[in-house]
C-alpha cells in the first residue's frame, strides 16, 4: 500500500512537472522596435508576474494550459494572449497610446503607417530624450522631410520660424494637447512662449499637405501636433546643466511621481535657459515651468496641465545685406536699419540696448475622458491661455513722419519734436475655449464627430517709452495708437476611418468652420469693423495594402482660410498713413463688407507608396496643390521685421519626398529623405503704382526652396550614444521676381532697393553624443552629452526676404550633465 502511495505521489509530481511550461518573449515598440523596459507582464489565473530587463526580455513559468498572458506598459496599449498560442521567445510588439485624457482629442490625428492615407512623421518621446538639449522646436523638426526653419538671433535661441514644404508657419497648424496655438489675429506661432517643451513632450506627429480638421484650425502647409503626457511609470528626479557657445546655459530639474494608488500621477518641471545670442544685443533668458496631474477613475480620467514661462529678449528682427553673408564680423551685426550696395553698407544704425521683449502666456488645460462603453467615448477640453506683455523699438525715424505719434492732433506743443525714441509697443491676450469629442467604434473602423468653439480678445497698443525733446506734460500713460481685437472661432468636424477589408482603409472628413475678425475701439480714427466667414473643408483618402509590408495611399484635400488680420488693417501703423484694405463707397468712407484681400483656397491631391519592415522602410510621395488667391510673401518686411504678405491669382505646388530609414546592424541605423518640388506663379501681378504692375506669370515663389535633403546615422552600443546628421537646402528666392530682378529694374527703374534675391544653398553637419552611466545605487537615468551644431564652420544665410538675409550661426557647442535618480 505504502508503495502504491509512493508510486501515485510520483505520477503527479511527474505530471505536474508536465505541465510546467517555461514562458520566455521579448517586449519591443511596435514602431521603433526598440526594447521596452520593466513592461509588466501578467499570467491571469496564476496570479503571477514579472518584468521585462533592459533589452525587454523576460521569462514566467506556468503550469495551466488555459491561462492568459497579459503584457502592459504606461503609455502603450495592453495586449493579451492566450498562453496556448504563445510561442517560445515569441516577439511582443507594443502599440503606443496617449494617456486616457486625450485619447479621442488626438488620436484621429495620429496617424498609423501602412494604414492611415496621409503624409506624416512621427517623434516618440525616447528619441527626444535621446538627443534634445536645449534646442527650439522648429530646429528640433528640422531634420524631418521638408522641413526648413531659420532663426532671428541665428542660434536657434529666440524667435525661430518653420516652413514645411516652404509654406511659413502662419500657414501650418500647430497644436498642443489636440488646442490651437497659432494666434488667432496674427496667424502666427511663437516658439519662445512655450520654451523647454519638448522636454515635457511624449509624440510629436507632423503631417505635410492640407491640415486636418481634428487639429482645429484650417492649415495649407501641414499640421505639428505636439502632445505633452509627461507621466512615468515610477518615481523620477532629473536635474540637469549645460554650456555652451555664444554663453549658453541651461539648468533644468523635473520630477515624476509614478502611478501612486493607481489611481493618481504627478509631474513637475522647472527650467531656465540663457544666452548672449549669436548677433548683438540677441541675447535670451527664458524661464519655463510645467505641471501635469492625472486621475484615474474606473471609467473617467481627468488631467490638468500648466505650463509656460515668462521671457525676455534682446531683439534681432532685421536681416542683413547678402554681402554680409560670408563676413565672420558683419554677420553678427544686428542693425535696426541699413542701407547697403554692393560694395558694402552705406548707412547703418545700430541695435540699441533697449530695443527688448517682455512677455508671458501661461497655458491652462482641463483635459478629461469618459468612457461611457467599450464602443463610445466622450472626451472634453477646456483652456484658457493668458498673454501680456510688451516690446520696445527704436522709433528714431519718427521724426521724417508728419505727427506721427499724433502730438499735434492731440494738442502737444508742436515746437517740440521727438527724437531719438524708443517706442514701446504692449499686447494683451486673452483666449479660453472647449473642445468636445465623440468617438464611436464600430464594426468596421471609428467615428469621430468633435468641434471648437474659441473667444480670443485683445489689446494692442503704443506710446512713447523714452525720448529727447519732448513736450511738457506728456507721460508713459500717452498712447498714439489703441484699438481692441476679437477673433470668435467655432467649427465642427465629421472624422470616419473605415476599413472596408484587410486591404482597404478609407478616410472621409468634413469641417464647417466659421470665423469671425473684429476690430473696434479704435482711437484717433475709428475705423471699426467686423469680417466673417465659413470655411467648408473636406478630405477623402484611401489606404491600399498589398501585403502586410507594401502600401500604397491617395489624399484629396480641399482648404480655404482667411487672411490674417494685418493684411485687412494694420492699425497700429495708422499714423504712419496705412489704411483699410476696403473697397470705397461713393463718399471715399470705406464699406468694410468688401475686403480687398480674399482668402485663399487650395485643392491638395498626394499619392503615396510605402515599405515597412522591421529593419528598413522607405517611402515615396508625390503631391499637386492647386491654388487660388494663394496668399505669398511680397518681398518686403514691415517695421517688425514680419514679411508683408498679399494674394496672387493663381498658383501650383507639386513636388516629389523621398524617405528611408534602415537598421543596418543592432546598433546602428540610418536615415535619408529629399525633396524636389517646382512652386510657380501661374498667374498673378506686382503693382508698382495704380496703374504700373509687374507680371509675375511663370515666376518662382518666394521662400520655397527648389530641394531639401537630409541624412543622418546614429550609433547606440551598451550606453554610448552617437549621431551624425547633414542637412541641404536649394536655393530659394527672397522674392517673387525670379531670375528677372534686374530685367525688372531696367524696364520699372528702382522700385526696389536690392540686385541680389537668391538665397544660396547651404549644407552643414551636426554631431550629438552621450554616454549613459549609473552613479551609485541610487543614481540611475544619468548621462553626459555633447552636441556641435555646424561642424564645418560653414557661413550661411538660412532664409531671406526681400534684401534681408538671415545668418545661421557658425560652428557652436553644447555640453552637460543629466542626473536621474
Amino acid at each position: 500500500m505504502k508503495s502504491k502511495f509512493i508510486l501515485l505521489f510520483l505520477f503527479c509530481a511527474l505530471t505536474n512537472f508536465a505541465q510546467q511550461r517555461e514562458i520566455s518573449g521579448i517586449v519591443i515598440d511596435s514602431e521603433s522596435l526598440l526594447p521596452l523596459q520593466n513592461a509588466n507582464v501578467y499570467l491571469l489565473l496564476s496570479k503571477s508576474g514579472t518584468i521585462s530587463d533592459q533589452n525587454g526580455k523576460f521569462s514566467i513559468s506556468s503550469n495551466n494550459e488555459n491561462d492568459t498572458l497579459i503584457i502592459s506598459y504606461l503609455g502603450y496599449k495592453q495586449i493579451r494572449f492566450p498562453l496556448i498560442q504563445v510561442t517560445s521567445n515569441q516577439i511582443f510588439k507594443l502599440d503606443r497610446i496617449i494617456l486616457p485624457s486625450q485619447t479621442v482629442l488626438v488620436e484621429a490625428s495620429i496617424g498609423k503607417k501602412g494604414i492611415t492615407p496621409l503624409t506624416f512623421d512621427k517623434i516618440s518621446r525616447e528619441e527626444i530624450q535621446k538627443d534634445y538639449v536645449v534646442q527650439d522646436i522648429p530646429q528640433y523638426l528640422s531634420q524631418l522631410p521638408s522641413i526648413t526653419f531659420y532663426s532671428e538671433n541665428g542660434n536657434g535661441i529666440g524667435y525661430n520660424y518653420l516652413s514645411i514644404r516652404g509654406f511659413d508657419q502662419r500657414r501650418i497648424s500647430v497644436s498642443i494637447n489636440g488646442i490651437p496655438q497659432n494666434d488667432p489675429e496674427d496667424h502666427n506661432v511663437y516658439w519662445l512662449d512655450f520654451p523647454d517643451l519638448l522636454a515635457s513632450t511624449e509624440l510629436v506627429q507632423v503631417q505635410r499637405g492640407a491640415g486636418s480638421g481634428v487639429i482645429g484650425y484650417p492649415a495649407v502647409g501641414g499640421s505639428v501636433n505636439i502632445i505633452t503626457s509627461p507621466f512615468s511609470d515610477k518615481a523620477k528626479l532629473n536635474l540637469s546643466s549645460s554650456y555652451g557657445s555664444f554663453h549658453t546655459r541651461k539648468y533644468s530639474t523635473a520630477f515624476s511621481s509614478g502611478l501612486i494608488d493607481n489611481k493618481y500621477s504627478f509631474y513637475a518641471k522647472l527650467s531656465q535657459i540663457l544666452s548672449s545670442g549669436y548677433r548683438n544685443l540677441s541675447w535670451a533668458k527664458f524661464n519655463a515651468y510645467h505641471f501635469s496631474a492625472v486621475r484615474f477613475d474606473d471609467n473617467l480620467t481627468s488631467q490638468i496641465n500648466f505650463y509656460g514661462g515668462p521671457i525676455s529678449d534682446g531683439l534681432a528682427y532685421t536681416g542683413i545685406a547678402k554681402f554680409a553673408v560670408k563676413d565672420k564680423n558683419l554677420r553678427r551685426a544686428n542693425y535696426s536699419y541699413w542701407e547697403a550696395d554692393e560694395n558694402g553698407y552705406t548707412y547703418t544704425v545700430n541695435r540699441r540696448p533697449e530695443e527688448i521683449e517682455n512677455f508671458s502666456q501661461p497655458h491652462f488645460e482641463l483635459l478629461n475622458e469618459l468612457k461611457i462603453n467599450d464602443d463610445l467615448k466622450f472626451n472634453s477640453a477646456l483652456f484658457l491661455v493668458i498673454g501680456e506683455g510688451f516690446f520696445d523699438y527704436d522709433g528714431s525715424w519718427s521724426i521724417y513722419y508728419d505727427d506721427y505719434f499724433r502730438l499735434r492732433a492731440n494738442g502737444f506743443d508742436t515746437n517740440y519734436i521727438p527724437t531719438n525714441a524708443i517706442i514701446r509697443a504692449q499686447v494683451e491676450n486673452k483666449q479660453f475655449g472647449w473642445i468636445p469629442r465623440v468617438s464611436i467604434s464600430h464594426k468596421n473602423g471609428e467615428l469621430v464627430i468633435g468641434g471648437e468653439l474659441r473667444i480670443h480678445r485683445s489689446i494692442h497698443w503704443g506710446s512713447i517709452n523714452f525720448a529727447e525733446n519732448l513736450p511738457p506734460n506728456i507721460s508713459k500713460d500717452y498712447r498714439y495708437y489703441f484699438y481692441n481685437g476679437a477673433k470668435d472661432i467655432a467649427s465642427i468636424f465629421i472624422h470616419e476611418s473605415y476599413q472596408l477589408n484587410d486591404q482597404i482603409n478609407l478616410l472621409g472628413e468634413i469641417q464647417l468652420a466659421y470665423h469671425k475678425y473684429k476690430l473696434h475701439n479704435e482711437r484717433y480714427i475709428g475705423n471699426n469693423f467686423t469680417i466673417s466667414d465659413l470655411f467648408f473643408n473636406p478630405r477623402l483618402g484611401l489606404n491600399y495594402k498589398f501585403t502586410n509590408e507594401f502600401s500604397s495611399f491617395v489624399t484629396l484635400a480641399r482648404v480655404t482660410r482667411e487672411p490674417r488680420l494685418k493684411n485687412y488693417y494694420d492699425a497700429a501703423e495708422s499714423s504712419a498713413g496705412e489704411v483699410p484694405q476696403f473697397e470705397l463707397n461713393q463718399d471715399s468712407t470705406y464699406n468694410f463688407s468688401k475686403p480687398l484681400v480674399k482668402p485663399e483656397t487650395m485643392n491638395d491631391i498626394e499619392i503615396g507608396f510605402a515599405y515597412n519592415a522591421p529593419k528598413l522602410s522607405a517611402s515615396i510621395n508625390f503631391y499637386y496643390m492647386l491654388f487660388k488667391d494663394e496668399i505669398i510673401r511680397k518681398g518686403q518686411v514691415d517695421r517688425f521685421g514680419q514679411p508683408i504678405t498679399g494674394n496672387v491669382d493663381e498658383t501650383v505646388h507639386s513636388g516629389i519626398e523621398f524617405q528611408t530609414i534602415a537598421k543596418l546592424t543592432d546598433d546602428i541605423d540610418i536615415f535619408g529623405n529629399a525633396t524636389i518640388s517646382k512652386n510657380e506663379i501661374k498667374k498673378g501681378r506686382y503693382y508698382i503704382s495704380a496703374n504700373e504692375f509687374i507680371d509675375l506669370n511663370g515666376n518662382s515663389i518666394s521662400g520655397f526652396p527648389d530641394l531639401m535633403a537630409n541624412f543622418g546615422i546614429q550609433f547606440k552600443y551598451s550606453n554610448l550614444f552617437l549621431k551624425l546628421t547633414g542637412k541641404y537646402v536649394g536655393k530659394m528666392f527672397s522674392d517673387n521676381f525670379d531670375n528677372k530682378l534686374k530685367e525688372y529694374l531696367n524696364t520699372f527703374g528702382s522700385f526696389v532697393d536690392y540686385t541680389d534675391n537668391i538665397n544660396d544653398a547651404y549644407f552643414l553637419v551636426d554631431f550629438y553624443g552621450s554616454y549613459d552611466f549609473k552613479l551609485f545605487d541610487t543614481l540611475d537615468n544619468s548621462k553626459i552629452f555633447l552636441q556641435v551644431n555646424n561642424v564645418f564652420d560653414n557661413l550661411y544665410s538660412a532664409y531671406a526676404i526681400g534684401k534681408e538675409f538671415f545668418p545661421a550661426a557658425e560652428r557652436n557647442f553644447i555640453a552637460g550633465i543629466q542626473v536621474g535618480f
